[in-house]
């Protein structure tokens, strides 16, 4: 059987070393910034996606005692029959989640998540929370010191401390996925949010609601084949076992 990932090694795992970062920034990773815009998704919490086995290690140890609404769970089908669910906290903590050591890997490893081939070798980063997609210059204007000032050094260090994780399939299928569903939302909404005035910024708040709502930009049979592609990969790069 192929690698599975060990959440209760990865819960104890230090990925970005960064003490009190917080402070620098108004605890902007924790914070919905763009909230007061949004007409229809949460205004204040911010969206924690979790695997089916992450959120079964993150029950089973008391889960985050301030995060009390229920997960909301989404499940895929790919054509080959097999199938993934994410669960979704709304999480409304401002940073100071009770206990800490109990947040989610999405948490861990902000402001990125790893570009990776089919074998879980990274080669590339991307922003871990959707809204950060969208600067002009990220490395000068974001709002996170740590991508303005010491992205270089975070992600020399997650390309070493994620590789425990990216030995089991179904998290490089799903780190694989996620690049995908992000270069598709970039493509539709076309647009930096920082060059806007207040005018642009409400479309563009509309726009990008509407879009991860709707789902529109992953509804097609382009999207869904290379989903099926990437199992496809990722299951041959790890020995041709299923691992779903």
């Amino acid at each position: 059987m192929p690698n599975k990932a060990n959440w209760q090694q990865i819960y104890s795992t230090e990925y970005v070393k960064a003490p009190e970062c917080w402070k620098t920034c108004g605890g902007y990773c924790c914070k919905n910034f763009y909230g007061e815009h949004f007409n229809i998704l949460d205004k204040n919490g911010v969206s924690l996606p979790l695997l089916e086995k992450e959120y079964e290690y993150y029950q089973s140890i008391g889960g985050i005692s301030n995060i009390t609404e229920p997960p909301k769970k989404r499940t895929f089908n790919l054509s080959n029959g097999k199938s993934f669910s994410i669960y979704l906290l709304s999480c409304n903590c401002g940073g100071v989640c009770e206990p800490h050591g109990h947040r989610p890997l999405i948490c861990r490893i902000y402001p990125y998540f790893p570009v990776v081939d089919a074998t879980g070798t990274i080669y590339d980063f991307e922003y871990a929370a959707l809204m950060d997609l969208f600067y002009r210059d990220p490395d000068a204007e974001h709002k996170c010191t740590l991508v303005r000032e010491q992205s270089e050094r975070i992600k020399r260090e997650l390309t070493i401390s994620l590789r425990p994780l990216l030995q089991d399939p179904e998290v490089v299928f799903v780190f694989r996925c996620l690049k995908e569903l992000v270069d598709r939302l970039k493509l539709k909404m076309n647009g930096y949010i920082n060059t806007l005035d207040e005018k642009q910024l409400k479309k563009f708040i509309s726009k990008y609601e509407w879009m991860i709502l709707s789902g529109k930009p992953w509804k097609d049979k382009a999207f869904a084949q290379r989903i099926d592609d990437i199992y496809d990969e990722v299951k041959a790069a790890f020995g041709g076992k299923d691992f779903l």
